[in-house]
């Protein structure tokens, strides 16, 4: 009987112990799963409020909001456009394709890049895509007021070019003004310094200038092919640019920015110069959001630039040269009201209507003719629907109204687009 117990209680701490070993492993597995958690927390950090940071749309301000580890974010957009002036008259487009990659090293040192495919795909050119690194920079913010940004960066010019995730503007396509006169989306390789206080906020880079190469001109927007983009730049002419932004109540931001470069030939040689100068006003207030934004640009030497840009034939016929103007000027003005504002919904529905405009070519080199088309006005009225924050759903019409006979145009345009 003895043996019996003693065998039934040997028998019963067994099992007992095996319970205990299969439940301690059980919460070692817990632990470990809890473990992974962390570790992946600790290097891709949750971010679960978007916000702009120095100037930055609020996808790709997210490596430098994030106090450790690696972030990833993006944005895209499908464009559905019908032309009926046009043919093919109608015609749909993944336009574009981003990827943001950053990492934290410290809180204070970061770095942060962008990474686009325009058009689904890379064939050998813009026209049929294009893959390229649109800022790739080093970030050391020593506090608010002061920071060091060195890379390739955003030049601060116009609203767009620095905030242009498509869900944070409401027409399908950026603003004219902001792609032929301030050449959107237009970076270079640099250094400079940022910073805000409660009144003010600022940026200031010295990057590589501008070279003119003959064939290398798009008259609808002269300063297009001008860009290095960073790509093997020649750096013989230096350009300075810069902006700030007075913060006043209600949400005004007013303030302005300059591009300042000299221009070379593929020897190195000297041209000429621009100075751009862009005065800006953004005010998003009580479901309005009123965007103004201006240029003007003159240019030194054009007649020599002109020369640089156009073939041997020019010199014979004038209608053969590539005119590089000798000022540029235009506005733009917008006005947004979410009508869905004082409705219960996490969801925003954006009436807007814009007027643009410009003229690439308001004064050029004596002797030298205007370009067809060079003085445009553009008139927008649209619909952005926002069922989330980072996604929008857009549609408008768009009437282009040239000078010196060229045809006017209407377009009928929409676009699904995100960011993350």
């Amino acid at each position: 009987m003895r043996k019996l117990i003693g065998t039934t209680l040997l028998l019963s701490s067994a099992v007992f112990a095996q319970d205990e070993i299969r439940q301690l492993r059980e919460e070692v597995e817990v632990l470990k799963e809890e473990l992974r958690k962390l570790k992946l927390e600790i290097s891709m950090p949750q971010i679960t409020t978007y916000q702009s940071y120095s100037g930055l749309g609020p996808a790709a301000s997210k490596a430098l909001i994030n106090p450790k580890g690696v972030s990833v974010g993006g944005y895209g957009e499908i464009h559905l456009t019908h032309n009926p002036d046009r043919k093919p008259k109608s015609e749909i487009d993944l336009k574009r394709f981003i990827l943001y990659f950053g990492y934290s090293f410290t809180e204070k040192l970061k770095f942060n890049s962008e990474i686009e495919i325009e058009h689904a795909l890379v064939e050998g050119g813009e026209e049929s895509g294009e893959l390229a690194v649109e800022f790739a920079f080093l970030d050391y913010n020593f506090s608010r007021s002061f920071g060091i940004r060195g890379g390739m960066v955003l030049i601060p010019v116009g609203i767009v070019n620095e905030f242009h995730e498509p869900p944070t503007f409401y027409s399908v396509d950026r603003p004219y003004l902001e792609r032929n006169v301030i050449p959107t989306t237009w970076r270079e390789n640099g250094i400079g310094v940022y910073g805000e206080t409660k009144l003010l906020s600022y940026r200031a880079y010295v990057v590589n200038g501008m070279k003119a190469e003959e064939g290398e001109f798009k008259s609808s927007a002269p300063l297009k092919k001008l860009r290095q983009n960073g790509a093997e730049a020649s750096l013989d002419e230096l350009a300075f640019t810069g902006r700030f932004d007075f913060k006043l109540p209600k949400n005004l931001k007013v303030g302005a920015s300059a591009f300042i470069s000299g221009v070379q030939n593929g020897n190195g040689d000297r041209l000429g110069s621009i100075s751009l100068f862009s005065p800006h006003l953004w005010w998003q207030y009580a479901g309005f959001d009123v965007r103004f934004v201006g240029t003007y640009a003159t240019v030194s030497n054009a007649d020599k630039i002109t020369a640089e840009l156009s073939p041997a034939a020019c010199g014979i016929d004038p209608t053969q040269c590539n005119v590089f103007p000798k000022r540029m000027q235009g506005f733009y003005l917008q006005v947004a009201y979410n009508v869905l504002r004082f409705a219960d919904l996490d969801q925003e529905l954006y009436l807007f209507g814009m007027y643009e405009n410009y003229d690439t070519h308001a004064s050029t080199p004596s002797s030298y003719l205007k370009p067809a088309g060079h003085k445009v006005r553009v008139y927008n009225l649209g619909v952005s629907y926002k069922p989330h924050p980072l996604v929008a759903l857009k549609t408008d019409y768009v009437k282009e109204d040239r000078s010196d006979g060229v045809e006017d145009q209407n377009i009928y345009r929409g676009a699904i687009s995100w960011m993350f």
